[in-house]
């Protein structure tokens, strides 16, 4: 069989978009070892050996084999896309461990009973079903907790509004293709319409980058809001015990006649207040 080139091309550069992802999301794993770094980390394997399996159906003509990569290839797209939007979603929601499982097994067992006990284009509706499900979840978690996460996006706030524009777009390009593209397949991979395979890569080439460039400045949000944490209420406090210091030094001075316990005194104030100037500084710093 063979791959029609435009589908060999988007699968392509999906490819490397999201091995760019799981490379981000193992260097931020490695550093801070969070939960949700490591969900988009497995979200991205999975999303990547999904891009993947395609091509083995240009390897074969056994019509089972092709089947079951067909069926394994849109159960491990959903697999990666399940465990990347929840990965996301912890920046601003928290799921039970159970949830998070529960939700993982069904969209895991129910498409592959359906294959087993029906047939493979009724399983793979099935997993396209679950993908628009998880997509909508999505979006309705971004649209109720949208105040909180322009608190963390700030001016990048917009990134994620295109995000949630383009899975709209996604969805409705699937529709597209599936209404009409004459003799419709999942993935298009052995299609000859243009338009259609365009039309469907290229959302999904969208919804990939904008994903990868939200997750960075998540990240950087995080960041520069554990930094104003540091900076406005760390120093805040730290300014506080250096005021307690300096007036009981102060105190020390006016009460003590001993001029060894004056000079250790002057250090000491002569100290508070340097620190003091390092706190302004700190509060200054962009």
């Amino acid at each position: 069989m063979e791959m029609h080139v435009l589908a060999v091309f988007g699968l392509v550069v999906n490819l490397v978009a999201r091995f760019i992802g799981a490379i981000v999301s193992f260097d931020m794993y490695t550093k801070t070892k969070e939960k949700r770094h490591f969900l988009q980390l497995i979200g991205w394997f999975f999303l990547f050996v999904s891009g993947l399996l395609p091509f083995g159906i240009t390897l074969t003509q056994d019509l089972s084999v092709v089947s079951l990569i067909r069926i394994s290839d849109v159960i491990t797209l959903n697999i990666g896309l399940y465990l990347l939007i929840t990965g996301l979603s912890l920046y601003f929601v928290t799921y039970p461990r159970n949830l998070v499982g529960g939700g993982l097994g069904i969209i895991i067992i129910v498409p592959i009973l359906v294959f087993i006990l029906l047939d493979v284009v009724i399983a793979i509706n099935v997993s396209v079903f679950f993908q628009f499900v998880i997509i909508l979840i999505f979006l309705a978690l971004v649209y109720s907790n949208r105040k909180e996460i322009k608190i963390i996006l700030q001016y990048s706030y917009g990134l994620i509004v295109l995000l949630t524009t383009f899975l709209v777009g996604y969805i409705i390009a699937y529709v597209y293709v599936i209404t009409r593209v004459p003799n419709y397949s999942y993935g298009l991979y052995m299609s000859t319409d243009v338009i259609g395979i365009m039309a469907y890569y290229s959302a999904v080439a969208m919804v990939t980058l904008l994903g990868l460039m939200v997750f960075l400045h998540l990240e950087q949000g995080i960041f520069f809001k554990k930094k104003n944490i540091l900076t406005d209420d760390y120093s805040h406090k730290i300014g506080n015990i250096l005021q307690i210091i300096m007036g009981a030094g102060t105190t020390i001075k006016e009460l003590s006649d001993s001029n060894e316990v004056n000079t250790t005194t002057d250090l000491i104030l002569e100290r508070s207040e340097e620190a003091g100037e390092l706190i302004k500084k700190i509060r200054e710093m962009d």
